[in-house]
């Protein structure tokens, strides 16, 4: 669901540019930083908690700490959402990248 939600973020981005008429340079690259630390702490979370073990299915039961605090719980999850969306929004831009490259081969081929 967070790759998912990471091919359309330069559309969820874009509806955001519209609600502020231009917004400042600084705000651009908070939200980058912002975004390498969520995806940085992500990683982090992903190993910690072997999510790639449930996600591939080697694991069959998913134990539930319940001394940890909920919000900790929290934080990870969302963190390596925020890492799913990352990694999607630029798989996004990637393929976009290479179809504009093949596109204007055509067109310098005809």
């Amino acid at each position: 669901m967070s790759v998912h939600l990471g091919f359309h973020w330069s559309m969820i981005t874009g509806m955001a540019k519209r609600l502020f008429s231009k917004p400042p340079v600084v705000w651009k690259w908070a939200g980058r930083v912002l975004a390498l630390v969520i995806s940085g702490y992500g990683v982090y979370a992903f190993i910690k908690r072997d999510i790639g073990d449930y996600m591939l299915l080697r694991s069959h039961f998913v134990f539930f700490d319940y001394e940890e605090p909920l919000v900790f719980f929290y934080l990870d999850y969302i963190a390596v959402m925020g890492l799913f969306l990352l990694i999607g929004n630029y798989a996004c831009a990637g393929l976009r990248m290479i179809g504009r490259g093949q596109r204007g081969q055509r067109e310098r081929k005809h």
